[in-house]
């Protein structure tokens, strides 16, 4: 189960930096007029709704997510030490697993609750946890764990609190909360091998060939969406081919922006159509260096 959840951690940690990265640069204005109706939502920062916006349905890879952006004066530290705190499994079985394990010296005494992991630092970083949303008995746990090994979904145990944080320009945070239902599955999240992850490509946007798609997002009733791509070749010759392909497929290339983003050490392009679409497609290095990625992002 660790390892499935450590996997899901790097995966949604990628996807939190992608998220803030549209959430900050694309849809700089306020949303908290968007509220969608959720059941059980992620608390937010002090459970004060000032500090959060408003929820927002994402799909990645086809399975449902909530997630909701937000800010606040105080440093990192402090918002990521209140999450744990907030989801902490305190007085259940796991709990006092932890506290024994720590009078043993077996567990470091600021080590996290069982059901979390904490990643970064005073910087950049963020907690994962398992809400279980009561507290468990022994026999609680158990069930819960046989649920899991049968249906494979983390819903089964409980619903997932993430939340990224980022040290802003002034001193302060900028935080992304990423939460789930009892119907989330970790499997589908996960793409495996050399095939798509579920989802969907950019309409009207080609594929660079020998592509696998590896994530696809969308926030329901908006029209940004985003698809990224792995496999071989390099960013040089993807570059090529895509201001060769999206020409005949009748998109306009925005050749200042594209300029702009050449003098800052970056393969970034950006297109138009007829239909009033406009794509920013992010060309660079695969992380293990055997390839390239391609990021492909709907704005409008």
């Amino acid at each position: 189960m660790l390892k499935k959840i450590s996997r899901l951690t790097v995966f949604l940690l990628a996807t939190a930096a992608v998220l803030l990265y549209v959430d900050y640069r694309m849809a700089r204005a306020s949303v908290m007029d968007r509220l969608i109706g959720i059941g059980t939502r992620m608390a937010p920062y002090l459970d004060d709704g000032r500090f959060t916006e408003a929820p927002r349905q994402v799909r990645i890879n086809g399975v449902k997510l909530h997630v909701a952006a937000g800010h606040t004066d105080h440093p990192p530290s402090f918002v990521r030490k209140w999450y744990q705190d907030r989801y902490a499994q305190k007085g259940d079985v796991l709990d006092q697993f932890a506290q024994e394990l720590k009078k043993r010296s077996a567990l470091p005494p600021d080590a996290p609750a069982l059901n979390q992991l904490v990643f970064g630092n005073d910087e950049v970083g963020g907690v994962a946890a398992i809400d279980y949303g009561e507290k468990l008995s022994a026999l609680g746990f158990k069930e819960r764990l046989e649920r899991f090994a049968g249906s494979g979904k983390i819903g089964s145990i409980g619903r997932l609190r993430y939340v990224w944080v980022e040290k802003n320009g002034q001193g302060g945070t900028r935080f992304l909360t990423v939460w789930t239902d009892e119907s989330f599955d970790l499997e589908k999240l996960m793409p495996q091998g050399r095939k798509d992850a579920d989802g969907a490509d950019v309409e009207g946007v080609p594929r660079f060939p020998g592509t696998v798609r590896v994530l696809s997002a969308e926030e329901r009733g908006m029209p940004q969406r985003l698809a990224v791509y792995d496999g071989p070749g390099s960013p040089e010759t993807a570059e090529l081919f895509y201001k060769a392909r999206m020409k005949t497929l009748g998109w306009e290339e925005d050749t200042t922006f594209d300029d702009l983003a050449h003098r800052q050490g970056k393969r970034s392009l950006k297109f138009g159509n007829a239909k009033g679409q406009e794509v920013v497609l992010d060309l660079s290095d695969a992380t293990d260096g055997t390839g390239v990625t391609v990021v492909v992002m709907q704005t409008h």
